[in-house]
């Protein structure tokens, strides 16, 4: 992955306590989603930063936000969302990082924020995104968007899977009242 932030950090590294802010803005590459879908991003994506030197490392607090394209779950039209998220992680040493789980890690003067970036995003986007909250989708049989126009298909369809059990149900009674 092309990285999408860095942070140089020689300016607060050697001072336990010091701390720089950062606005800026990020470019973000498409990416598959849930399949063959693709996630579109509208760039640029603003991002605000506070970073801290922690003594042992580097706590990271920061937002970010822009906005979105991302075909409806329902009727597969194209539909543009915003979105703002914050995170919060603490980077130590390579070194020192794999004695901590929650602790992600940086090398020499600068910090890669990519994975922190994309797990904050990706964790906002919701997992059933519809045009409008009645979207009505498509027929199943013609494909046709019934949000624009109306067909003339059956809607109660049968399962050809599911023959024996209607033919077992026939055969043996099989009613809502109880009795075979």
């Amino acid at each position: 992955m092309k990285p999408i932030y860095k942070v140089n950090l020689a300016s607060i590294k050697d001072s336990s306590g010091s701390r720089m802010e950062i606005r800026d803005q990020i470019t973000l590459s498409n990416l598959e989603w849930e399949g063959e879908r693709l996630l579109k991003f509208d760039n640029p994506w603003w991002i605000e930063l506070e970073v801290t030197n922690v003594a042992r490392g580097f706590q990271v607090q920061g937002k970010t936000g822009g906005s979105y394209q991302l075909d409806c779950d329902r009727c597969l039209e194209q539909v543009q969302l915003s979105l703002e998220t914050e995170f919060n992680d603490l980077f130590l040493p390579e070194s020192v990082s794999k004695q901590e789980e929650e602790a992600k890690s940086f090398t020499g003067d600068e910090m890669d924020l990519s994975a922190t970036i994309m797990e904050a995003i990706i964790l906002q986007i919701p997992l059933k995104v519809l045009c409008t909250p009645t979207c009505r989708g498509l027929c199943s049989v013609c494909g046709t968007n019934l949000n624009n126009a109306t067909c003339n298909c059956e809607t109660e369809s049968f399962d050809p899977r599911l023959a024996m059990l209607l033919k077992w149900k026939q055969d043996e009674g099989g009613g809502d009242d109880g009795q075979s």
